[in-house]
């Protein structure tokens, strides 16, 4: 985290070393104040109510930091996001990019009327080995006496900070998160879940602002001086807050090793460099790293329930950079992630399959479709008779459920061939056919009787457009339609189908049938 106002190499080269540079796969930066006045903050704020944001300083710095990194090489930038004069932006390894998706950004105002940006924050939220990951750059309100405010800011980030895809992001992960609350401030206005909860690690960095309270200018300097700082960190507001619960409810910090970051005299080095003006300032450690992840124990081992377990490898700042009355702050984190290998996954689901005699008989009942036979698979109607086609379900466990559909049909007149143009009802079936029921259920060992038969049906004619029955004794056409009968269980996973033809012949021609309207019996096809 560092204060944009001053060179870059001095910035980068303090953040980035060929140690640095060895270790990290992720590497997050975020400033401040990298653009300044109040003309700015009001374009910016117009900017954003219309969907714009960023600035031409913005982008040379994201340039710059790119050119560094070796962007495009050795590093992919992930996303960015700015406000105002926030800026946050993650390039991670081009090794590591393919197990990256899902980036989403996010600002949040706390300026004035919660509108203005120069207070606030910036977060970018990603998919890292389908673990949820969140980095969120904050300034917020400044000044000794403004505790309340600043405690009011976190709490205004947290609970409304809402994520939208990244112009950089690109989705391709997707999976689950654990959900960590802290306890909801009196400045949170709605009752939903806040989406930094649902993170498997946040990571809240910036200009917090929090100051050393109960001490005055020269007591520490003093103990600056004598490098006492466990005796200045007693003296932190943002400690004595979040220990009495009232902010960064569930996070963490690393051990304070570092003098505090605030408040410096342009390019002066060294701990001289302090306030020295007519204000002094009294040093603080405004400028903060706090974090939070799966686990609630620190002791607590990485595993898929505890996904992301990270640990701090270096917590410093850089005194050497002399631009701004600001040192920035450096983190490096080691974490964990458990993630599933979906290939394994498979395999070992494939194992327990076909070992485990349970599951293979839940696996064979939702598959399982009765056996049913048929009285016929061919039926030939005469005049209006109904003839009837009988179903058993011969399986004496479950239950057969059975659905005709109508298939291929034809009308031919006599001297013409097949046509297969006919008219249909509105569920498929030929308007001369009636099927009743058409489906339904046939309990185990039980037969259904299924009724059908020919019906006559209003013609139009072609030239008057008059509506008239067909008569019977007249029709000399001969009718034939391929019924198919699907047969499911319990769990219509699985089916099987059959076919069933089904014939009208006309009155002038001569067919020799069985008794009942039924043709000598064979076994129904099974298609």
């Amino acid at each position: 985290m560092v204060n944009f106002v001053w060179s870059s190499s001095c910035l980068l080269f303090a953040l980035w070393d060929s140690h640095t540079k060895e270790l990290l796969k992720v590497f997050n930066i975020d400033g401040q104040e990298v653009e300044m006045g109040a003309g700015f903050l009001a374009m910016a704020a117009a900017k954003e109510t219309v969907g714009l944001e960023g600035s031409a300083n913005g982008h040379w710095w994201l340039d710059a930091i790119g050119n560094v990194l070796v962007e495009g090489t050795l590093f992919e930038r992930i996303g960015s996001r700015q406000l105002a004069g926030l800026l946050i932006a993650v390039w991670a390894r081009k090794t590591l990019r393919p197990f990256i998706g899902d980036v989403d950004a996010a600002a949040v105002p706390c300026g004035f009327g919660h509108a203005i940006g120069n207070k606030g924050a910036v977060a970018l939220r990603m998919r890292i080995y389908d673990r949820k990951i969140c980095f969120i750059n904050c300034h917020f309100a400044a000044h000794l006496e403004a505790l309340n405010r600043r405690n009011a800011d976190f709490d205004r980030v947290f609970w409304t900070m809402t994520f939208s895809p990244s112009s950089n992001g690109h989705n391709t992960a997707a999976a689950g998160a654990s959900s960590v609350h802290p306890h909801r401030g009196g400045n949170a206005n709605n009752d939903r879940t806040p989406e930094l909860s649902e993170a498997d690690m946040v990571v809240f960095l910036g200009d917090l602002n929090y100051r050393l309270q109960g001490i005055t200018y020269e007591e520490a300097r003093y103990f600056i001086a004598q490098r006492h700082l466990e005796l200045l960190t007693e003296k932190d507001q943002l400690r004595a807050e979040m220990k009495a619960g009232r902010v960064f409810q569930g996070f963490r910090e690393g051990v304070i090793k570092f003098p505090p970051t605030y408040k410096f005299e342009k390019h002066l080095t060294g701990l001289s460099g302090y306030d020295s003006s007519e204000k002094k300032r009294i040093p603080a450690w405004c400028d903060r790293i706090l974090y939070r992840d799966s686990c609630c124990d620190s002791r607590t081992e990485c595993s898929l329930a505890c996904p992301v377990v990270s640990s701090i490898y270096m917590y410093d700042s850089c005194m050497d950079v002399t631009g701004s009355d600001h040192k920035p702050v450096k983190c490096i984190f080691n974490v964990d992630i458990a993630h599933v290998d979906e290939l394994t996954r498979r395999q070992e689901f494939g194992e327990i399959v076909f070992s485990n005699e349970k599951v293979r008989r839940l696996i064979d009942d939702f598959g399982n479709v009765p056996e049913t036979t048929f009285s016929s698979n061919n039926i030939t109607l005469e005049g209006n008779d109904i003839t009837v086609l009988r179903i058993t379900n011969k399986c004496r466990r479950d239950g057969a459920v059975f659905q005709f559909f109508c298939g291929s049909q034809s009308v031919v007149k006599e001297s013409e061939q097949a046509s297969e143009h006919s008219s249909r009802d509105p569920f498929g079936f030929p308007n001369w056919l009636e099927v009743t029921p058409r489906t339904g259920i046939i309990k185990p060992g039980k037969t259904v009787e299924v009724s059908m038969r020919h019906r006559n049906v209003d013609t139009v004619d072609e030239f008057t457009g008059r509506s008239h029955k067909t008569q019977q004794n007249n029709d000399s056409s001969d009718k034939v339609v391929v019924l198919k009968v699907r047969i499911t269980g319990n769990y219509p996973t699985e089916s099987k189908s059959y076919e069933i033809h089904v014939s009208r012949r006309s009155s002038n021609n001569q067919y020799v049938e069985s008794r009942g309207g039924v043709s000598r019996w064979s076994p129904p096809d099974l298609i």
